[in-house]
Parts: C-alpha cells; structure tokens; sequence
C-alpha cells in the first residue's frame, strides 16, 4: 500500500471514540472530497477509474453538476463563498474578502477542518510545500480568506491530511471537513508526479480508501455524508463555465443507486450544506436550489423544505 495511506490502517484496526453529532441539522457530518480537473465523461465509466465507477454506483450520481468558471482557484472558493468574485485566475496571491461557509458554521456552534495532503504544517501560508511541492495554495480556498489566514486560531483548522486518521479515531471529526489531495493524487498532475496510468491508480486509491476509512469511523450516521466532486472541467470544457463535473453522495440512508441529470453548480452543493446545517444561503447560492434528491430519499430529510422555488 502507498505510504499515504498507511495511517489509515491503524485507524481501521483500533478503537474508536463516538464524536458528538450537531444538534438540530439534518447533517451530522459532510466530508468533501475534491478532485480535479476531469469531465463526468472521462470519470464515470472510465475502466482506469473502477474505485470511482464503484462509488458512483453505490451512492448517488449527479451526470450534470458543472464548475463555475475556469480555472482550478476560484471554483475552490465559490464552494465555500458562493461567489467566484471575477476571478479568472491561479494567482494564490489573491485575496478574498466575503462570508465563508466556516463563518456560518461557527456562527452557529458548528466546526469545521481542511484536511489537506502535503501541506507541510496547520496554517502554512506558502503557495507550495511538500516535498516535490505537491501541495498548492490555489486548491486552499481557506487561506485565501484574510478573515481566516489571518487569525492563527482559525488558520489552524487547515490541517495535514495525516490528521484526519487521528480526528477519525478519537472522535474529532468536524461537522464540515473539506479534504483536497495533492496534485500526485488528485488526477491533475504535475512534473513531479508520474504519469498518467499511476495518477489514476493513485486517486482511485486515495479517494476509496478515505471513504472506507469514514465510513468505518462512528461518524459515519445516519445523517452525515461523503460527497466526491471536481473542481472544473477540462479547460476547454466551458458548460455551465467550468465545464461538466461528476458529483458523487454517499450516505447511509439515503438513495443508492440512482442518477441525477438536474442542471447543478458548485453553488447548489454549498446551498444543500448550508440548509442541512440549518445556515443561512451564501453568495450565489441563495439563488439555487439544494441537490435534495442525491442526499435523501423521497419523503425524507427536510433540506427541501428550505429551497427556493424556480433555481437551480
């Protein structure tokens, strides 16, 4: 096994401590998977990507989700912020100023974590780190955010991806957990990864592994969920303007299976996280509606119930 996966071992072999769930949400736990780059077309389906294909079978598919813009950067803030604010650019040197889905949750007695691989320590600020500088700033939204970056207290909540095992054993995981691989594993690549049979290989592996490893964790209940998704489409893929991304839910209780061709954004992902935490809508999002029917079965969960009527 690739040595970024062994914590996950012990965490699958030890006992586990129970963490609390949030009082009065539909959603106990919501961890973001983000991959990158990749159209629903080269992913679903795609034999270098079984792992995926599996998930994607067993959860719940949306076929026509769609990034924002291009490139990779402001679609990682739009799914926190509900705003891309104009920016067309990789440039880790912006700044961005707004209220964040942490602001919400925090606002409301909820947590939240950035789990990210490579990232040489919590809160590192610089635009690369690791070894092979695999970890990249412009795929932190987080720190992008002066109200974050610049308060240690909260700069600490962007965590080595390593921490997740430790937060997943003892019963700290936050109710909201974003986890981004580095480029070695996140199907992008870069000069210092290899080609393109291993990057596959590794980002199958490390999302299935993540996902089984939550959801041998007590915080895999009945009212938390995984969900998969890219940040864009191929660059020259402009639907929906950042191109036509798979988007896949599991959760314990609700649909398995089933397919979704419902017109989505990233703004529809973080309206269903902010009316399952019982937040109020950010950004853009206000305008969309939640992507119910992946989360809950008919008849069930109540994030329908806050949606408004003729967006998606």
């Amino acid at each position: 096994m690739h040595r970024a996966f062994l914590p996950l071992l012990s965490l699958l072999s030890a006992g586990t401590a129970r963490p609390a769930p949030a009082p009065s949400t539909t959603f106990s736990h919501v961890f973001v998977i983000v991959l990158e780059n990749h159209s629903e077309e080269a992913v679903i389906g795609n034999p270098a990507l079984p792992k995926l294909g599996a998930l994607a079978r067993q959860g719940a598919l949306a076929t026509n989700d769609h990034g924002v813009t291009h490139p990779s950067l402001p679609n990682y803030v739009a799914l926190i912020a509900g705003n891309d604010f104009g920016s067309h650019s990789d440039d880790a040197g912006q700044r961005f100023r707004g209220r964040t889905l942490p602001d919400e949750l925090e606002a409301a007695g909820l947590t939240w974590k950035g789990y990210f691989q490579s990232l040489p320590s919590a809160g590192f600020s610089g635009a690369f780190g690791g070894p092979l500088w695999t970890y990249v700033k412009r795929h932190n939204p987080f720190l992008l955010f002066p109200s974050i970056a610049d308060r240690p207290a909260r700069a600490a909540r962007v965590v080595p991806l390593p921490q997740l095992a430790q937060d997943l054993r003892t019963g700290q995981v936050p109710n909201f957990a974003l986890i981004v691989p580095d480029l070695c594993h996140d199907l992008h690549g870069s000069l210092a990864c290899p080609g393109r049979a291993a990057l596959n290989a590794r980002a199958d592996t490390f999302v299935d592994a993540w996902v089984q490893a939550i959801r041998a964790s007590p915080a895999w209940d009945a009212r938390a969920a995984i969900v998969i998704t890219f940040d864009e489409a191929e660059g020259n893929d402009l639907r929906g303007g950042g191109g036509r991304i798979p988007t896949i839910v599991l959760t314990k209780r609700g649909p398995h299976g089933v397919q979704s061709a419902a017109p989505y954004t990233h703004y529809n992902l973080l309206r269903t996280l902010t009316d399952g935490f019982g937040l109020p809508p950010l950004g853009q999002s206000a305008r969309t509606a939640p992507m119910t029917e992946l989360f809950f079965r008919r008849g069930t969960g109540n994030v329908a119930a806050r949606s408004t009527p003729g967006h998606r």
